[in-house]
């Protein structure tokens, strides 16, 4: 079942008593919301950095409270990103659960001047101007790491996940 496909996804979801979770991949707030008038997904996952930053997420998770879904925001690329999400997270009433890939952790927390603060599960939301993190410019002189994400693309057009 391609992502794409919230009709047949909502048939799932009705038939599974397994919360779905999904969007992770979608880049406008109208592929939610056919998924949301299909009931396909107990939960969305906006991802900031690619449907329309804070204020596309806001409009997301708006259309996911209208349909009684939760939000957990995807993030799996860095403290700047996991702080926008934290931001997101704060002032949204269905948040749910964020993700976090060990931003609190070196070499990502190297990158803030004050890294994220994990304390008991939480992170706390930085209160600081902006994202409330400051940009450690001293780590972005550091030699580059590339890395090359060769994702595996399904006979029927799919990502996969590895």
């Amino acid at each position: 079942m391609l992502p794409d496909s919230p009709a047949i996804m909502g048939e799932v979801a009705a038939k599974c008593n397994i919360p779905i979770a999904t969007g992770e991949r979608f880049t406008t707030i109208f592929e939610y919301q056919q998924l949301l008038e299909a009931n396909a997904a107990a939960y969305v996952r906006p991802d900031l950095c690619l449907c329309g930053g804070l204020s596309g997420c806001k409009k997301v998770a708006a259309m996911a409270e209208a349909h009684h879904v939760k939000v957990i925001p995807h993030n799996p690329l860095s403290p700047i990103s996991t702080a926008a999400c934290v931001q997101l997270d704060a002032c949204i009433p269905n948040f749910a659960l964020q993700e976090y890939t060990g931003e609190s952790e070196p070499p990502k927390s190297e990158l803030l001047k004050n890294p994220l603060e994990l304390k008991d599960g939480y992170i706390t939301v930085p209160d600081g101007p902006g994202l409330g993190v400051e940009i450690n410019e001293e780590a972005l002189k550091m030699p580059e790491d590339p890395k090359v994400l060769d994702t595996p693309i399904g006979f029927d057009g799919s990502v996969q996940d590895r």
